[in-house]
């Protein structure tokens, strides 16, 4: 901050100081002396303040450290007295100023205390705990934690040290101590059991502290303002569930996270990405309308806008599919807690995934039938098949296809499924409400569907190849290698999201405002 700024905004609020000053000493000759140092050590500091907003939060600061000065400075001087002078104080005798400081220097002393303790881990914890305050000898507490006497010594030693020279450091709390961060899991798999581990801020801020910087136990303590004792479980937690490594005396994240600032910067380097392939792709499909509808199939819908949405979600399907074929993600690796799969995070509430759920190619128990499925952001406002409900809405899909009577699910799912036009129900047999083919149809559609196959699937290897190669340069080196798995997985969906995004942005088709059944359809396999 300007000094000529600093000296306006003390001279406005000098009343304030010197009530400062006034509440403070008990001898008030002195008052004006104290405003004058407090003044003066506020008008020195001021160039050190690099945020105006803080300007006063600083500012009591410094007029609270000149005001212990100037006790203790006050307290040492030799009273101006005389032998005959019997009535005069002995500067040793405790004055109320000198008492107050004294006692806030001792609780000052206590907190510090109590916050190296906070900070030592578990081994020299416990001796330090069990020798101090449990007076336990050296030989029990070897016994107690199965060391030897030595080390016991050696850890009284060090614990001895750490405390000394912490209580003397002035140690600052990291910004993830009262700004926590949000924290995403993402998962593509068999069976997520990771999901859990993220119900709660503190494991997500471990991954989000040492994504850029490993760091050591005492330094996340600092950094999330969580004492050892609470912080030593999550990390072992993590570090089991294979999220976070430990290396020598360190930790560091083992998954990537799209950084809100990687994918602000993939944003904009790939605007109007889709757009000749939105409209190239919308006028092949909407030229095929015609040999569509002389197709047997159910659920025709008369409504060409959203016969193209579903013409065109079967492309992008079959797109991606194709897209993972040519260019696989690379071995799926068994997960440490069990199940198969890659997984990844966003440091943000998903801001920029454009799509909520994706079922691929689902073939009934039976064999008789499949489906795909899939929420797009887009589609948000009008979707109906619930991913949060999969098994559920699982088995009445199959049903629904396979005209079978109506399978064993709870009665909320079963009204909601109605009430949005998911299905029908016809003498109590579900019937779709959604685009069924015989897999002969289905073929003969997706024959017809190649351009637009082709032209899809080169835009999603080239959309993920380019979000591969940012993140890249926007992740630490020690998850680099998993960069290549993680954008093609993420980006390949999210290209399709973009896709009709782009064909909605540019009025090609129009996302109805009511339920309908737009990213679904189903397969019916002949004897």
């Amino acid at each position: 901050m300007e000094n000529k700024e600093a000296a306006r905004l003390i001279s406005e609020n000098l009343k304030n100081v010197y009530g400062y000053a006034f509440a403070r000493l008990y001898d008030k000759n002195d008052v004006d002396d104290l405003t004058s140092e407090i003044v003066c050590e506020m008008l020195k500091s001021a160039g050190k303040i690099k945020d105006d907003r803080f300007f006063w939060a600083f500012m009591w600061k410094v007029a609270e450290n000149t005001f212990r000065s100037f006790v203790k400075r006050k307290s040492r001087r030799k009273p101006n007295t005389t032998a005959l002078d019997e009535t005069a104080p002995d500067d040793t005798e405790a004055t109320p100023e000198r008492s107050m400081i004294e006692r806030e220097e001792k609780a000052e002393s206590l907190f510090l205390l109590r916050r190296e303790l906070s900070l030592l881990s578990q081994t020299h914890r416990d001796v330090c705990l069990a020798y101090y305050f449990g007076n336990k000898s050296c030989r029990e507490i070897a016994a107690e934690q199965g060391i030897s006497l030595e080390m016991v010594k050696y850890h009284l030693f060090k614990t001895r040290r750490l405390l000394k020279e912490g209580i003397g450091m002035e140690r600052q709390l990291g910004e993830k101590s009262y700004n926590p961060g949000v924290f995403r899991l993402n998962f593509w798999g068999d069976r997520n059991h990771y999901g859990i581990l993220f119900d709660r801020k503190l494991p997500g801020s471990i991954l989000l502290a040492a994504y850029y910087t490993a760091m050591t136990d005492r330094e996340l303590s600092l950094e999330l303002g969580v004492a050892m004792p609470y912080l030593e479980d999550e990390l072992k937690i993590l570090t089991e569930a294979g999220v976070l490594l430990k290396r020598g005396d360190k930790y560091e994240t083992n998954l990537v996270i799209l950084s809100e600032d990687f994918e602000n910067d993939f944003e904009s380097k790939t605007k109007g990405f889709f757009e000749e392939t939105a409209r190239n792709v919308f006028e092949t499909t909407r030229a095929l309308l015609p040999e569509v509808r002389k197709l047997p199939f159910e659920g025709i819908d008369p409504n060409d806008n959203r016969l193209i949405i579903s013409l065109l979600n079967v492309a992008f399907v079959n797109a991606f599919l194709k897209a993972n074929k040519e260019a696989p993600y690379g071995d799926v690796k068994p997960l440490p807690l069990g199940g198969n799969g890659f997984i990844w995070g966003h440091d943000n509430d998903y801001k920029s995934v454009r799509f909520l759920g994706v079922s691929l190619k689902c073939t009934a128990d039976d064999g008789k039938c499949w489906f795909s499925t899939s929420n797009y952001k887009v589609f948000s406002k009008c979707g109906v098949w619930s991913h949060a409900h999969w098994m559920d809405n699982y088995a009445l899909t199959v049903a629904a296809i396979d005209k079978m009577p109506l399978p064993d699910v709870p009665e909320k799912v079963l009204k909601e499924a109605l009430a949005e036009g998911f299905i029908k129900l016809e003498k109590g047999i579900p019937t779709p409400n959604f685009p069924v083919f015989e897999q002969a149809v289905y073929d003969r559609i997706v024959g017809k569907l190649d351009p637009v196959i082709a032209e899809a699937t080169k835009a999603i290897l080239d959309y993920s190849g380019k979000a591969a190669e940012l993140l890249s340069d926007h992740c630490p080196a020690s998850v680099k290698d998993q960069c290549p798995a993680i954008a093609a997985i993420n980006y390949r969906l999210d290209a399709v999201g973009a896709l009709f995004e782009t064909l909605v942005e540019k009025g090609l088709v129009t996302v109805p405002n009511e339920k309908k059944t737009l990213g679904i359809w189903g397969v019916r396999i002949s004897d």
